[in-house]
């Protein structure tokens, strides 16, 4: 089990990084297996996240979603998907509709950024 992080990856670690990998090694205790398993998983949850909000009609069921990718997204150190996570949480409140498009946006930079940092 490699114990060296991606967070010591060279010039990874950015203000203008979609993920803290920093936040991410805290989180996975340095364990760079277990940041990568646990960046594939975000990778693999967040694009079905985005198919079912797609489809989904249920208020309820969307807003549930909205809130299971925000904690994902916090995990792994992903702010950004976070913070529009959180203010689509408040959108939905009073528009069951609200639009996904901004949360698919920052989803898919996160999401180039994980296959670059793991293809790396």
């Amino acid at each position: 089990m490699a114990h060296s992080s991606l967070a010591r990856v060279a010039g990874r670690t950015t203000p203008e990084a979609p993920i803290d990998l920093v936040q991410l090694a805290t989180n996975t205790l340095g364990n760079r297996d277990l940041e990568v398993q646990v960046l594939h998983l975000f990778k693999s949850q967040s694009a079905g996240t985005l198919e079912r909000l797609a489809r989904e009609s249920d208020a309820t069921v969307r807003r549930d979603l909205v809130h299971t990718l925000k904690g994902s997204a916090r995990a792994i150190g992903a702010e950004k998907v976070a913070l529009v996570c959180e203010t689509l949480e408040g959108e939905m409140q009073t528009d069951a509709d609200a639009p996904t498009d901004g949360l698919a946006s920052v989803v898919n930079e996160v999401n180039a950024y994980i296959r670059d940092l793991l293809d790396s």
